[in-house]
């Protein structure tokens, strides 16, 4: 197939030019131009600004083109993505797809632009308003949570894989598929202490002509009148038998006496659990004990799985002090560190961490080459626009590239996302604890996530209130903390109640966090509402 997809700053040409497929092989051309309308969330606007990884997005148009053609089988696909600013009215996007047949064309197109949109880092930073009677134009919009998420998401590359021992494989992602090498189990086995004799034989006593234990391996034939003592877990020495548990005989020396016999064989049969070749972890499970059980028994002693990231993390203020110490007045004690620490634990990921005065030239000297080295930088405070609000500098200074500077959201408006072209990110987090504890919760796991190999997921469920939420109708969204918990078979909420992004006091019961739409005033109890949890992840 015929792939050409181009980046572009200008106008897309009108119509696309349709590719010489080759005389006759071609039915058909269908081409989709996705077109700036003059309203964006319900706003008049002039035109939308569009931003790439420009690289990056090339490459994954290319590789889900590339997908898709082995499924619906085309014969050449033109993608024109315009970037810069994009008037009302002019195309952003232009697709084009020939091939033998409509049917198949249409579908690669449909299933290109839905996961276009899914799986590619073009975004969309801002809208321009309509100018307005006094000049200018209306402000850059903040992203909100699903905004947020979808751009961390953009920026993450999964990390590459690495084969390690079992022992160190605990809570890594599984990058291949594993399947059975043989039968599980691989010969017929006793599931009882007991007995083995021949089904067809109707006698109630045997002769003991061998003694089988787990382990052994002793094929004979079993004559008429004749029984093995075997183990739970014994190779049985051969087919057409029955393993009568020991409780239900009476020995005396070398014969055995069957009490009761009923039609139970008590064997485990080979290939019962899986047949050799078939497909028994996927790629993308986290490995927990269970699995790690399985590919033991198995023999696969090196899983290939994502590599652990580097996380530097660093603390920034003035005010705070190690948690040992009492702090002066005006000091608090860091409580970030540990909220930091605790979090990436969870991911089985050991961060380096610093604390930094508030002074860039300072914290800069103290990070040294260290943010060169790492693959997940994280700062605390400093993310606002105050004088002191270095964040932003130190992150370009260090060749990260700004992907936004605020949210839609509360706690956690001052949040600053960037990348580098090495694949390393970082993230200015709000120094406030709350904040804190909802940035790390959400977006910084939505990084880890997609930075270990995991499939993309839904954050949000549905709980029902267990009291009402009274909140100011601000124009954020807000995350508020909550306690979740399973009764009469759905999940309920309890609200919990907070006073600023600075209070730490809800975060001892809290494990989830209530999504509150913008302008939210009043939830009341029975109210259906969206949580995420805040539960290390299973």
């Amino acid at each position: 197939m015929d792939i050409d997809i181009q980046l572009m700053r200008g106008r897309i040409p009108e119509p696309l030019p349709i590719p010489a497929t080759g005389a006759g092989t071609a039915g058909a051309w269908v081409e989709f131009r996705g077109v700036v309308r003059g309203e964006e969330n319900g706003l008049p606007i002039a035109a939308l600004e569009y931003e790439a990884y420009e690289e990056m997005a090339v490459r994954e148009m290319r590789r889900i083109v590339e997908d898709l053609g082995r499924e619906c089988p085309c014969l050449a696909v033109r993608v024109r993505h315009r970037l810069g600013v994009v008037p009302v009215g002019e195309a952003a996007l232009s697709v084009g797809v020939a091939g033998r047949h409509r049917n198949e064309a249409f579908a690669l197109l449909t299933k290109f632009m839905d996961r276009l949109k899914r799986d590619v880092p073009i975004w969309k930073p801002r809208a321009l308003a309509l100018a307005n009677p006094l000049g200018g134009v209306r402000p850059p919009s903040a992203p909100g949570v699903e905004q947020v998420l979808a751009r961390v998401r953009a920026g993450c590359r999964p990390f590459e894989a690495e084969r390690v021992a079992l022992r160190d494989a605990a809570g890594r992602v599984l990058r291949e598929v594993v399947c059975a090498p043989e039968d599980q189990p691989p010969f017929d086995r006793s599931a009882v202490d007991g007995f083995a004799v021949r089904l067809d034989d109707p006698a109630d006593e045997f002769s003991i002509v061998d003694d089988i234990r787990a382990g052994d391996w002793r094929p004979r034939r079993l004559q008429p009148g004749t029984a093995v003592r075997i183990a739970t877990g014994g190779a049985l020495p051969c087919n057409g038998l029955q393993v009568v548990v020991k409780e239900e005989v009476q020995l005396a020396g070398a014969r055995v006496r069957l009490l009761r016999r009923d039609s139970s064989r008590n064997i485990r049969s080979r290939g019962e659990e899986a047949r050799a070749g078939q497909v028994l972890i996927e790629p993308g499970t986290v490995l927990w004990p269970g699995s790690l059980a399985l590919l033991a028994s198995l023999g696969q002693v090196q899983p290939l799985v994502t590599r652990r990231p580097r996380v530097l993390h660093v603390a920034t203020g003035d005010e705070i002090v190690p948690p040992e110490q009492a702090p002066q007045q005006g000091q608090i004690r860091d409580s970030n560190s540990t909220l930091v620490r605790a979090f990436l634990g969870s991911f089985d990921v050991e961060p380096a961490q610093l604390r930094v005065a508030d002074d860039r030239a300072q914290a800069k000297a103290a990070m040294g080459d260290r943010p060169q080295a790492v693959d997940l930088l994280l700062v605390s405070g400093g993310a606002s626009v105050g004088e002191h609000d270095f964040t932003g500098v130190l992150l370009e200074e260090s060749g990260f590239r700004i992907d936004f500077r605020r949210t839609n959201t509360r706690p956690g408006k001052p949040l600053i996302f960037a990348t580098r072209e090495d694949g390393a990110l970082a993230f200015g987090l709000p120094g406030n604890p709350l904040a804190h504890f909802v940035c790390l919760n959400l977006f910084v796991r939505a990084a880890l996530e997609k930075l270990a190999g995991l499939p993309e997921r839904n954050f949000f469920s549905t709980a029902v209130l267990a009291a009402e939420v009274r909140s100011d109708g601000d124009s954020r969204e807000t995350l508020w903390p909550a306690r979740v918990k399973q009764a009469g078979g759905c999940a309920e909420a309890t609200p919990l109640p907070w006073c600023s992004s600075a209070d730490l006091t809800a975060l001892a019961a809290a494990n989830a966090l209530l999504h509150l739409p913008a302008a939210c005033q009043l939830l009341s109890a029975g109210a259906e509402v969206a949580f995420a949890s805040t539960s290390p992840p299973a």
